[in-house]
């Protein structure tokens, strides 16, 4: 169990899209271990034209019983976050078993490597479906909950590739751009209702996925050494946690008065401009 001190969320819910594992897990486990009653929803099933596997029911329902073995309330549900109707479907499901939805983290998110004259409408279509409309999917059917209630957290997770071009992902970049311009626009509209917005752009973070995007461009060196080329801070790698520990404060009300912002956790990558 944890120590009632550590209970900072205590008596808030929140909802983790791709929260089987990696960084969706690490933002479900932070908030879990300080009390937050959790929701996870993953897709668990792969897609044809992204390079590496993706959740399955068993990483969920293992990552179900590690966070409820916090002490806390804990479910997982499967969802494609493409799919309006699962959506909403997901979103009401978990306001009913919670009672209320207070915190909302869009997570979920695939990357693929083609150059321009390489990409299909299929792997276009993956990719700006999961990271964007899936967004806006969560968005739609979350707010009003919030509304109702008069108080939010929606934390969007974007990525350097949201401030920036990076070669051999022009659909990635299309969609992560899009993100951090559904946060400003979101923000605009709900800051009223006292719901906060906010976006997180990390830089290249250590995971599962890096090995598969290493295979599909043939690349022979270090896999993380290749992909955070751009970081200034070379000594050490970025985690799921240091994501996890951004969203918590965003998630928190001592980030009251932010709202349509955009946070970097990226090693310093956009400083260069």
């Amino acid at each position: 169990m944890v120590e009632e001190t550590q209970r900072y969320f205590k008596g808030k819910t929140a909802l983790i899209t791709g929260g089987a594992r990696n960084i969706g897990l690490a933002i479900a486990r932070d908030l879990a271990s300080r009390g937050a009653s959790v929701a996870i929803v993953d897709i668990c099933h792969d897609l044809d034209t992204v390079p590496y596997c993706l959740s399955t029911e068993a990483d969920l329902d293992n990552s179900v019983k590690e966070l409820s073995a916090l002490g806390v309330k804990a479910v997982g549900l499967t969802c494609d976050v493409r799919n309006e109707n699962q959506v909403q479907n997901t979103i009401d499901r978990v306001a009913e078993e919670f009672g209320k939805l207070d915190i909302l983290v869009n997570n979920a998110g695939i990357i693929s490597l083609f150059p321009l004259k390489e990409i299909t409408e299929k792997a276009w279509d993956e990719v700006l479906d999961v990271c964007l409309k899936g967004t806006f999917f969560c968005c739609k059917y979350a707010v009003p909950y919030m509304v109702e209630r008069k108080y939010g957290k929606i934390v969007n997770i974007s990525s350097v590739a949201g401030l920036r071009g990076l070669g051999l992902s022009i659909h990635y970049a299309a969609a992560k751009h899009g993100v951090i311009g559904l946060t400003k626009a979101l923000a605009m509209e709900v800051a009223d209702h006292n719901i906060n917005v906010n976006a997180i752009c990390p830089g290249t973070v250590e995971s599962p996925m890096l090995e598969g995007l290493a295979s599909q461009i043939e690349l022979e060196k270090d896999t993380y050494e290749h992909f955070s080329k751009g970081h200034l801070i070379k000594d050490r790698r970025i985690t799921p946690q240091d994501i996890a520990n951004a969203v918590r404060w965003l998630a928190s009300d001592e980030s009251r008065f932010l709202t349509g912002t955009v946070i970097n956790v990226d090693a310093g990558w956009t400083a260069r401009g």
